[in-house]
């Protein structure tokens, strides 16, 4: 079996910059809308995914594990933020809470996948990231630690277990 079978493409902008900015259950929102249209194939053309997908405020709940009053806050942060973008059946735009009320069916999309390219990663963000080739200088300090009692030295399991029994045998001498 294919390793990436069965799995949903997500936009690295969402790792990279939008982790640290949305809350939880903005990310839970925009995951489900991403989930439920790029994650799924078109009904008709199996080369193709979905869209935009119609998503009712009882699936939101359900898939979110949230309340209808946060999953419509959550709804209305993404959309002002334009990390979303809402529709009606005629496909026209429904960016704000006035124009979504009384809709009958609301279809959303993620806006990830028209926007212009994200930075590579988050370490561009930073001003003092740690640079890819970073190493460790090992000194005369660091190298009588791993000698010493007094520093903790990681031990496999059969190397303790081996200690331990060390140990008893000791005590009953």
């Amino acid at each position: 079996m294919h390793p990436y079978k069965r799995t949903t493409q997500t936009p690295n902008k969402l790792f990279d910059h939008l982790l640290k900015e949305l809350t939880e259950t903005e990310l839970k929102v925009l995951l489900t809308i991403i989930r439920k249209t790029v994650g799924q194939r078109h009904p008709y053309n199996h080369n193709q995914r979905i869209q935009r997908a119609w998503l009712s405020q009882r699936l939101f709940c359900l898939c979110t594990g949230k309340s209808g009053r946060a999953v419509s806050t959550a709804i209305d942060t993404l959309s002002r933020k334009r990390y979303i973008k809402i529709t009606d059946e005629d496909h026209n735009v429904l960016d704000t809470k006035s124009k979504r009320r009384g809709a009958s069916r609301l279809y959303y999309e993620s806006n990830f996948f028209e926007q212009e390219p994200a930075p590579a990663s988050c370490e561009l963000t930073y001003h003092n990231a740690v640079k890819k080739g970073h190493t460790i200088k090992l000194n005369e300090t660091k190298k009588s630690c791993y000698n010493s009692s007094q520093c903790i030295q990681r031990l496999s399991d059969s190397q303790r277990f081996q200690q331990i029994q060390q140990r008893l045998r000791t005590k009953k001498l």
